[in-house]
């Protein structure tokens, strides 16, 4: 026992600028993934995606009121983050973040954030963010609704059989539920069907 505080005392004599470097590195270290956790949870949080730009408050927040992923007989509130942002992969998270900084150029210098300048963009926005979520094959919706623990006998045969022909090919949740929690966008250059006089 001896021998060991000996040894101890030696190491902690001869290396004692490695265990500075190695306690500083851990203390620095610690506080840096404190900040990450920090800045990911505060600008994942409803209040801080629905209210800090008033484009978004007016527009698809007002949408997302009037949603099952906000209001349903469950009391379940799925927020922006864990439909806009990677779930469980914090790399994939930290570049979510990193990229979400350049929409600011879009808010101050784009001026989206007047109603009408948001309101002529937003059918290209929302192209951009299903092009998002076919690309992923609706990675964020599968981190909650997952096939294998649909309860099929209980759903609608219709239904049912979507799901089934839509379980074998692991299909994109959003080729069949768009405007479930947004309204769904219209392409403004599409041609106006015709109206005829009766």
């Amino acid at each position: 026992m001896r021998s060991f505080f000996q040894f101890i005392q030696t190491f902690i004599r001869t290396q004692y600028k490695l265990i500075i470097v190695a306690g500083v590195s851990l203390f620095v270290g610690l506080g840096l993934a404190a900040v990450y956790a920090t800045a990911i949870d505060y600008t994942s949080r409803l209040d801080f995606c629905a209210h800090t730009c008033h484009e978004m408050e007016s527009t698809v927040y007002a949408d997302y009121l009037h949603s099952r992923h906000f209001k349903n007989e469950h009391g379940v509130v799925v927020v922006c983050a864990q439909c806009h942002v990677p779930q469980n992969n914090w790399p994939l998270t930290f570049g979510h973040k990193v990229l979400a900084t350049f929409e600011l150029w879009d808010h101050f210098v784009g001026r989206e954030y007047i109603d009408a300048n948001f309101a002529k963009r937003r059918y290209y926005l929302a192209q951009k963010v299903l092009a998002g979520f076919k690309e992923t094959n609706a990675r964020e919706c599968k981190s909650c609704h997952k096939y294998s623990n649909m309860l099929l006998d209980e759903q609608r045969p219709s239904i049912r059989a979507q799901h089934m022909d839509a379980m074998k090919t692991d299909e994109n949740c959003l080729d069949c539920h768009q405007g479930i929690t947004h309204q769904k966008q219209v392409d403004p250059n599409a041609p106006k069907p015709a109206k005829f006089d009766l």
